[in-house]
């Protein structure tokens, strides 16, 4: 074996569920390269190859050996070390601690005096016979949703793993795991192709499992299942809806894509077109077609995982399957328009929404307090009647059988029962706004009351759990409230909105006073202030603003997101600025003079030379073009006017003694640094700049 070698390792499974794949085939992946970074092994590339029966990764010129190590290691001082040149415990410890004997030790001299030194030399192991142990504990860790036992295995897995193929330089690396000994043999596809073959190096494995009807790269598998699904779809003068979320799940469906086009009638177009993509999607995972307006065609692709010999059949079965599922929608449909949402209010009494917070019909009501109160503090920019008739209504769709049976459909059918029962558009298009964005991906409100009505919600629940003591951990967000604050700010930033995490958790807050049982109100508040500003740091940090200038921002405590965002671009120009580093620090200085400082208010009347009166002065000037520039948010101004600062500063610090013996002026002069100090502090904390 060469110095350099190939590593494949693939985890033969029965099929995974579709969401945990690539997760874990990721995880397997990021592991094996941090042992490898820690056990001073190199290697080129990796890539991961994954199907719903297989995890694999591949791993190019790994180094087959580490390199041997020699160090030196400091010892005891030579003095307790050896005793009229004969060797103590110490000495015999140190020696024994590193498999020396007393005869390997030597004496040097070092600043601190003589010291016992030894030479350690570390022969550098296989990696053949590092990577078992390594294998075992990345598999081990990979955090799936659910494992399970079978027979009786004891090590715990997402599904019963079935083989092991593990190689390097074509050679096995020998473990079990799960009762499984690692082999150099893989299978191709369960029903086309089920005969084992040899793998013994990527390629191979690769060509040899597409040769047996298996794509294990997931692109690959994708181009391919698009690729059919676009032919299939072109035959109707239809296209895939654009849906990458399920693109991604269906790949991990299958080995290796079997498409087939199939149709519907065409009389389930007439009930919201929502509930049919949600019957196709999220149940049958079926791939809906648009027609060039994005209106829904009464056609569907399957995604198969084998070619079949009587496609008649199977299409006739995969339609009666939808058509069953569409006929409960009808029906679902019609019946909840025999009662208005109106109607269904008082129903949201009967639906706890959490125990320490009473039910939907509770929440309902301070949404509608809560978005009132956000509309009064920007100015009254919503219909004050409009807005509390949208909170009214916003879950009413909860208690109806489409959403009782399609979770998802919650806001959408919302919509479409408002628009039935007459109500006023923009209060329709509020119910189901107000659930946007649902993720990451999703676009925000359209219109102001479901960005009001959607902001009051997740204020309410924000609010509500932190007060119950059930605020996320580390490992567990059950209430989606990272999400849920992530929407907030977007919202905020994307409308200009200006309100401050300190003001809208005081809204929310007031209306949850009678609740509070296990903290006090001050607590729950800075509670959520913080977790407020530490999700816009993450936010910021992401976007690239440099973390000593996104905690420079944020600690100055004026949290309205955009602002916040705008006085981190600001800043970061400074900092770049030439003028930069003279400015910063010349104010950390005065932050350092005031720091655990206590005085009393001085007489700045007291302060009488020519260097004392121009910084008055100047202190004066500033505040005063600094809050005007802030009040129109024009932050590159405001930072600006440091640099006419930094001479008259310089200069005081130069010709002035602060800490005067008089304590008198002593207080005056720290009343001014003070003030000077008050100017910015809305602006950045310039302590926490490198």
């Amino acid at each position: 074996m060469t110095n350099k070698a190939e590593l494949l390792l693939e985890i033969g499974c029965e099929e995974i569920p579709a969401d945990q794949v690539l997760m874990a085939v990721s995880s397997l992946q990021k592991k094996l390269e941090a042992f490898f970074l820690e056990a001073r092994l190199s290697f080129e590339s990796s890539k991961m190859y994954a199907t719903p029966r297989r995890l694999a990764v591949a791993f190019t010129e790994v180094q087959t050996k580490q390199e041997d190590i020699v160090s030196e290691v400091s010892g005891p001082p030579a003095k307790a070390a050896f005793r009229d040149g004969v060797p103590t415990k110490a000495a015999e410890g140190f020696a024994r601690g590193l498999g020396l004997t007393v005869d390997d030790l030597t004496v040097k001299e070092t600043p601190k005096g003589e010291y016992v030194f030894a030479t350690k030399h570390e022969h550098g192991r296989a990696t053949k016979d590092l990577l078992p142990d390594a294998i075992i504990q990345a598999l081990s860790k990979i955090p799936f949703k659910k494992v399970m036992r079978w027979g009786n295995v004891s090590t715990p897995f997402i599904r019963p793993i079935q083989w092991i193929t593990c190689v390097l330089g074509g050679e096995l690396v020998p473990f079990r795991f799960a009762e499984v000994p690692a082999g150099t043999i893989s299978y191709g596809h369960r029903f086309l192709s089920p005969e084992a073959f040899q793998v013994l190096s990527e390629a191979e494995y690769v060509n040899e499992l597409r040769e047996r009807h298996v794509l294990a790269d997931v692109a690959e598998r994708r181009e391919l299942l698009v690729k059919q699904a676009s032919e299939l779809a072109a035959k109707v003068s239809g296209t895939l809806r654009d849906d990458d979320e399920l693109l991604d799940e269906v790949v991990q469906l299958v080995e290796k894509p079997f498409g087939m086009l199939c149709d519907f009638d065409s009389k389930y177009l007439d009930i919201p077109q929502e509930v049919l993509i949600s019957e196709m999607q999220e149940h049958q995972r079926y791939l809906p077609l648009i027609d060039e307006a994005g209106k829904l065609l009464p056609n569907f692709i399957v995604i198969g995982n084998m070619d079949v010999t009587n496609p008649a059949v199977v299409k006739d079965g995969y339609q009666r399957v939808l058509t069953a599922r569409f006929s409960d929608g009808v029906f679902f449909f019609e019946e909840d328009k025999k009662k208005s949402l109106e109607s269904r209010v008082n129903a949201l009494k009967k639906v706890q929404y959490h125990r320490a917070l009473g039910s939907i019909y509770e929440k309902v009501e301070r949404i509608q307090k809560i978005a009132q109160s956000l509309n009064e503090a920007l100015g009254g920019i919503a219909d004050a009647e409009k807005l509390s008739r949208a909170a009214l209504l916003c879950k009413t769709d909860l208690v109806t059988n489409m959403v009782f049976e399609f979770p998802e459909l919650q806001g959408i059918m919302g919509h479409a029962y408002a628009i039935h029962d007459g109500e006023i558009d923009d209060v329709a298009l509020a119910i189901e706004e107000h659930y946007m964005p649902r993720n990451a991906q999703d676009d925000l409100p359209s219109a102001v009351l479901g960005a009001l009505v959607g902001l009051a919600d997740r204020l309410d629940t924000l609010v509500g759990i932190f007060a119950t003591g059930k605020g996320p951990t580390g490992a567990a967000d059950p209430y989606g409230l990272r999400r849920a604050v992530i929407a907030i700010i977007n919202i905020l930033k994307a409308r200009d909105w200006h309100l401050s995490f300190g003001q809208m958790t005081t809204i929310a807050l007031d209306l949850l006073e009678d609740r509070l049982k296990k903290k006090s109100k001050s607590d729950v508040f800075n509670e959520v202030t913080e977790f407020f500003e530490g999700r816009l740091r993450g936010l910021l940090t992401s976007q690239g603003f440099p973390k000593d200038v996104v905690d420079a921002v944020i600690a100055a405590r004026s949290s309205e997101p955009s602002d916040v965002e705008a006085r981190a671009i600001a800043l970061a120009g400074l900092k770049s600025s030439a003028d930069f580093e003279p400015i910063s620090v010349a104010f950390k200085r005065v932050s350092n003079i005031l720091k655990g400082k206590s005085f009393e208010e001085g007489d700045m009347g007291l302060l009488t030379t020519e260097v004392e009166l121009a910084l008055i002065q100047s202190v004066a000037d500033a505040a005063e073009q600094v809050a005007n520039h802030a009040e129109s948010r024009k932050f590159d101004e405001a930072f600006s006017v440091l640099a006419t600062l930094r001479p008259t500063v310089d200069t005081f610090f130069e010709q002035v003694m602060v800490m005067d013996e008089d304590i008198n002026v002593r207080n005056a002069r720290l009343t001014l640094l003070k003030k000077l100090s008050d100017i910015f502090r809305p602006l950045a904390d310039f302590t926490r700049l490198n």
